[in-house]
């Protein structure tokens, strides 16, 4: 499937969101966050949060929400441009918040590594929900809990990046595991998002490609290759939301600061899938 090269030039881009008009995302190992012009292809520079920054989201009343991952905490940047503390995870946690999704009502869900996947084997932790000023952790369990999208009113899906599965969990009522699937040996789920037939487009970070998995049947399919990249996320955008955007960089993360092979790339889905677009659910 042919792409088109979008934006160029950054580390490790992930955490794609489509927001009015524009295309976000954080550089993560740069700490920061970009808000880029798809028609002019203009970086623009909107928060910046050392070392490291992963998920982003707003607020119904308009502010940006994002993850600052050493600290375990969610930052909001007011109107202003000015960073408070949404909410401090570090209690909690001991190793590296990540990902997150900022439903509709201000209900916010942020994953955490849960180990150092430098050196020490995959072990499970929890999922944090930040609602109503308060924090809980209603899901165990998950394996590096990566990228987060919602599924419909009451189900959102979660990637385990180091169990090569991905979780759906019932939001609505009692909050708890619905059901897991898994993906082939080594899948390494980065990121994803879900389209408007129910499949979630998935982000393979070591496996070149963009899985689409039926949520329902399980039933995957390699939808996009992307020979010779780490595949880290994806979004739906443009005006009828039926473009993917796919964050790429280099597999190894040695020299991608010094090197900034980070690009995003689009595939217009018009073309291959038709009919299919996304829900702007993440």
């Amino acid at each position: 499937m042919p792409a088109e090269v979008v934006f160029r030039g950054t580390a490790f881009p992930e955490s794609l969101r489509w927001h009015d008009g524009d295309l976000w995302f954080s550089d993560v190992l740069t700490g920061v966050v970009y808000r880029g012009d798809i028609f002019t292809g203009q970086l623009h520079i909107e928060a910046e949060i050392a070392p490291y920054v992963s998920g982003l989201g707003w607020l119904s009343s308009g502010e940006l929400l994002i993850v600052d991952c050493e600290k375990r905490a969610v930052v909001r940047q007011e109107t202003d441009g000015q960073l408070s503390i949404h909410a401090d995870l570090s209690s909690h946690w001991s190793f590296n918040a990540n990902d997150m999704l900022v439903d509709a009502d201000n209900t916010v869900w942020v994953g955490t590594y849960g180990f150092n996947p430098e050196g020490d084997a995959p072990v499970p932790a929890d999922l944090a929900r930040i609602a109503n000023g308060s924090i809980d952790f209603p899901i165990t369990g998950l394996v590096f809990a990566n990228g987060i999208a919602r599924i419909d009113a009451e189900r959102i899906v979660v990637a385990e990046t180091f169990a090569d599965r991905i979780s759906v969990i019932q939001t609505s009522g009692e909050v708890k595991l619905l059901k897991q699937i898994d993906l082939p040996k080594g899948a390494t789920p980065d990121g994803l998002v879900v389209d408007n037939q129910g499949f979630a487009w998935v982000a393979l970070a070591y496996s070149e490609a963009i899985l689409r998995v039926n949520l329902e049947t399980g039933e995957k399919v390699r939808a996009i290759e992307i020979p010779g990249r780490g595949v880290y996320d994806c979004t739906f955008g443009g005006p009828d939301l039926d473009k993917l955007y796919v964050a790429t960089s280099d597999t190894d993360e040695t020299h991608v600061i010094r090197d900034l092979p980070g690009e995003i790339l689009c595939f217009d889905l018009s073309l291959t899938h038709p009919g299919v677009h996304g829900l702007g659910n993440k």
